[in-house]
């Protein structure tokens, strides 16, 4: 189906796909706006970069930081390079954005953009998938980032179980992924800090 996330095109509008604006409406204005990498590979949480777009042209913060995600095995250019690019084809400055330079994981993330900012203006907007925001946002804390929550990538639905629902399949094993992983991360977030 053409709406679908996955057959989505980099230059669609946001509108299409994502509810995220029916959320947060009232968000003040801020020092900057993190955009947490986004796995463009797999198409994953896509909104979360036209979310960041969106809060720039309402001039929510002079400056959208984009995170250097890299991973040890990736190939080619940090997903932050990716990202300006669509930035800029969507009216965005090269002014206006900046990168980190390259993170792994949250903590680095975090970490990073602390350095892009002072002390000072340290009040950003944070956008990332609904379901990482709770540990995203104690990390950035824990760094000396204070934060305002810009969830978006809501995945739950609201519709009645079936027996269907219970037989196994490649989206419930993916599903279940992602909540270990998560459940992993906020576990080790709250020992760390």
């Amino acid at each position: 189906e053409a709406n679908h996330p996955s057959a989505l095109r980099i230059d669609s509008p946001i509108s299409v796909w994502s509810d995220y604006t029916s959320v947060n409406q009232d968000i003040k204005p801020m020092h900057g706006i993190i955009t947490i990498a986004v796995c463009f590979e797999k198409r994953e949480a896509a909104d979360r970069i036209f979310a960041g777009i969106d809060l720039i042209k309402e001039k929510k913060a002079p400056v959208l930081i984009l995170t250097g995600g890299k991973l040890p095995w990736s190939i080619g250019r940090t997903e932050g390079n990716y990202l300006r690019e669509i930035c800029l084809k969507h009216g965005i400055s090269s002014e206006t954005v900046r990168i980190t330079k390259n993170v792994q994981n949250t903590d680095q993330e975090a970490k990073a953009v602390a350095e892009l900012l002072s002390k000072e203006n340290s009040h950003i907007i944070l956008v990332t998938s609904a379901f990482h925001m709770p540990r995203a946002k104690k990390v950035f804390e824990a760094s000396g980032v204070s934060v305002a929550p810009f969830p978006v990538d809501f995945r739950s639905v609201n519709k009645k179980n079936t027996i269907i629902d219970f037989i196994p399949s490649a989206k419930a094993f993916h599903d279940n992924s992602f909540f270990v992983r998560e459940f992993i991360g906020r576990l080790y977030y709250t020992i760390k800090y």
